[in-house]
């Protein structure tokens, strides 16, 4: 069996585990990217941004608790063997792959209009992953909620932005 094969197979068994698998390998990934963001974004100069908007090393941090969450949703899609449950954690994972992109279009040196697209895109995907995911598990959905807040008021920041220039 190959690398992949068994990485995917540790991450869809429904023990502690897993459990530690889906949120290591999440939040592993989500601070790679946050990191390397906020490490990339240093020296620009910021937009004039508005009172409201966190500083960078927050929102990584805020991200780093949401990929958890979306880490533990995943493990928890894996308690169920009802029919479509695995398209509910394919969403999930197609959702984490999805958010580790948010960092790179939310750099200041990108433009406005870009990070707006993507933050809608996103929680677009955030919503149908949360339609998907709440036929199987009410409690996975409601994990993938304080994403779709947290897109929602970058998306306000963006706008904010957007009207002050």
């Amino acid at each position: 069996m190959s690398l992949l094969l068994r990485l995917a197979d540790a991450l869809n068994r429904d023990d502690r585990q897993a459990l530690g698998l889906n949120l290591g390998l999440s939040m592993g990934l989500g601070l790679l990217a946050n990191g390397m963001t906020l490490w990339l974004g240093r020296d620009t100069p910021a937009d004039a941004v508005p009172w409201f908007a966190p500083p960078g090393w927050v929102a990584a941090l805020v991200w780093i608790a949401l990929f958890a969450l979306l880490g533990a949703a995943r493990w928890q899609l894996n308690s169920y063997t009802i029919i479509g449950v695995t398209l509910a954690r394919t969403m999930v994972t197609l959702l984490i792959v999805v958010c580790l992109f948010w960092p790179i279009y939310s750099l200041s040196a990108v433009d406005l209009t870009i990070r707006l697209v993507g933050n809608v895109g996103t929680v677009l995907i955030a919503i149908a992953s949360i339609v998907i995911v709440r036929q199987r598990s009410i409690e996975a959905a409601s994990l993938i909620t304080p994403l779709v807040v947290w897109l929602a008021f970058t998306t306000l920041v963006v706008i904010a932005t957007m009207m002050q220039l």
